[in-house]
């Protein structure tokens, strides 16, 4: 006999979450969040865990804060924390629904960072996996695109969504078998009218899936192809990580450097996946760098020859190349100024800082290394990167050039994230203590 819906998520909790500490659920109200809510918080009573329920009020409708509201309320009558976040500023006038999905992450993310939360529930379904597939074959992507949304796996947010994990324990339920069983226990929704406005392409699909179930064919097929395919990329990332293995060596002052000729000897689906999560890391951008520039940085590594692609700069010379940040990213182009370097407690998206003291100014070394003593401190950086690096400068001289040089830690601390952000990019478990790093 099959376990019922709140049994399989308990086990998948159980399996998935971390085993201490309290975690995040986001919740709107609409069926699928008000399940999970009911499942997760028995769940967390059950194990002595605490639970913290967010949800977010977009703006966009003027019933949108009673029901988060209502949500909220709901959460404290079952004993968790409850918090609305809001989406405020002016609205896009096209592509609202990614917006206000790249917006929601953010809110969550920074919530979530702020209570100490290192695990956040979404509440996902079969159903929502079968359509995002569906909108990825749509929009021409390939075979990794059919994989959907990870079960368990990091923030999209960068730098503020670091340590995050996103836990999807409803991605094999239906939304009718959630909704059933919210019914069997008298339990009321909030249905939001977005979900039925035909200008959003994902509502289309879904309309679209009722005449291909109509004519025999379940959609829910795409969600199985799905659950399949993500075998497939978690094993084509371990590859990946495991190619790393004697072949990047990441060093802390931002550079990866690399053994070219066991590179270019490794399966290309493989070289390519370690390269894509290298450049990640070593740019500090939030998104994945393309195609076509994942290609220009692969054809430098062939060619033993320079170039730029994706936010960083590689540069081969006989057996040895190095992956590091693009100089003319951090310190500005003539056509294009740099953009302010420190966000938060983060510079450049590569490197975390707690706390800036007054008077201390986190900056590129630049150019002619401006209060730098001793200049053979650089020698082991190559020096198309030098000018790139982070420096902390106090009353203008070098108080410290992370990875080379250490600040006084009761003064400041400087967090490399390079390491972090490569290996739980392909296995999101981190980085295994074999990984080498400088």
């Amino acid at each position: 006999m099959r376990a019922s819906i709140p049994e399989r998520v308990h086990d998948w909790l159980d399996r998935h979450a971390a085993p201490e500490g309290g975690l995040a659920l986001a919740c709107s109200g609409g069926s699928d969040s008000h399940a999970l809510l009911l499942m997760a918080s028995a769940w967390a009573r059950s194990r002595g865990r605490s639970l913290h329920v967010f949800t977010v009020d977009h703006g966009l409708r003027p019933e949108a804060r009673a029901e988060a509201r209502s949500v909220a309320g709901r959460a404290a009558e079952l004993g968790h924390a409850g918090e609305v976040l809001s989406w405020t500023g002016p609205k896009p006038d096209s592509g609202v629904q990614a917006a206000a999905r790249d917006a929601r992450h953010r809110l969550l993310a920074a919530a979530c960072r702020k209570a100490g939360l290192a695990d956040l529930m979404l509440a996902h379904t079969q159903d929502d996996q079968t359509e995002t597939v569906w909108m990825r074959l749509a929009a021409g992507g390939g075979w990794r695109g059919c994989a959907g949304m990870a079960p368990a796996g990091p923030s999209p947010v960068w730098p503020g969504g670091r340590g995050l994990r996103l836990l999807r324990p409803l991605l094999e339920t239906s939304r009718a078998d959630l909704r059933n069983w919210l019914r069997e226990r008298g339990e009321d929704w909030v249905e939001d009218p977005s979900n039925s406005d035909r200008r959003h392409a994902r509502i289309r699909i879904r309309e679209a899936m009722g005449g291909y179930r109509a004519a025999g064919f379940d959609p829910s097929r795409f969600a199985r192809l799905a659950r399949e395919i993500r075998h497939l990329v978690e094993a084509e990332g371990r590859a990946a990580l495991n190619l790393a293995r004697g072949t990047v060596v990441v060093h802390g002052w931002g550079g990866a450097e690399l053994d070219a000729p066991a590179l270019q000897a490794a399966r290309p689906a493989i070289r390519r996946r370690l390269l894509e999560a290298l450049m990640l890391a070593v740019s500090g951008q939030e998104r994945l760098p393309g195609a076509h520039a994942i290609d220009r940085i692969e054809g430098a590594l062939s060619g033993r020859r320079t170039a730029t692609a994706g936010g960083v700069l590689l540069t081969a010379s006989g057996g040895t190349a190095w992956l590091v940040r693009d100089p003319g990213a951090v310190l500005g182009r003539v056509d294009r100024p740099a953009p302010p370097a420190l966000a938060g407690d983060v510079w450049d998206g590569r490197f975390a800082i707690a706390p800036l003291p007054d008077g201390w100014h986190a900056e590129p070394l630049g150019r002619s290394y401006d209060g730098l003593d001793c200049r053979a401190i650089l020698d082991g950086v190559p020096g198309i990167a030098r000018s790139g690096l982070l420096a902390l400068r106090r009353k203008g001289e070098i108080a410290a050039l992370p990875g080379l040089t250490d600040a006084d830690r009761s003064e400041v601390t400087i967090t490399p994230l390079l390491e972090h952000r490569f290996c739980t990019r392909l296995v999101p478990g981190g980085a295994p203590p074999w990984f080498d790093t400088k």
